[in-house]
């Protein structure tokens, strides 16, 4: 589109809409049709928590005997549905945080389409020659508008 709506840069036409209805009633793959199960766009976020620790150092535990999690050390971490967490904690956390362990009760289930993800096609950049020519043209275009102004008062 010439003029943005919105945010919204592209436009579909009649015929674009009936090639992706066609790809969508023929359920197969192309440039614009990608298949996958729901489970590989869900994740589940899982909070990760640090001990406190006093001025010694030394973990601080509740009266149960419990490790007390430093909420200022608490993080997050997104686990593809199609992952074990407890396996995915094992590889992914615990090598870097060892003493660290996951609240499960506030495990929360999402979903999530990036469209970029799974659609971007790369272009490859313009060459410095063709930048630097682009460049020269237009200074020399803008030097004869110069001249044109200045001639006609």
């Amino acid at each position: 589109m010439k003029k943005s709506l919105g945010s919204k840069r592209k436009l579909i036409t009649e015929e674009h809409i009936k090639e992706l209805t066609k790809s969508y009633t023929k359920f197969v793959e192309n440039d614009y049709s990608k298949i996958f199960p729901n489970q590989y766009f869900g994740y589940t976020k899982v909070t990760i928590e640090q001990p406190t620790k006093d001025e010694k150092g030394k973990v601080v535990k509740d009266k149960q005997g419990n490790k007390k999690p430093d909420s200022s050390l608490r993080d997050y971490e997104r686990v593809p549905l199609m992952d074990d967490v407890d396996e995915y904690f094992e590889r992914e956390v615990k090598p870097h945080l060892p003493e660290s362990w996951m609240d499960r009760d506030k495990d929360k289930i999402g979903y999530e389409i990036n469209f970029t993800k799974y659609f971007y096609q790369y272009k490859p950049l313009r060459s410095l020659e063709e930048i630097t020519k682009e460049l020269w043209d237009i200074e020399n275009e803008s030097e004869g508008l110069m001249k044109t102004i200045l001639n006609s008062k």
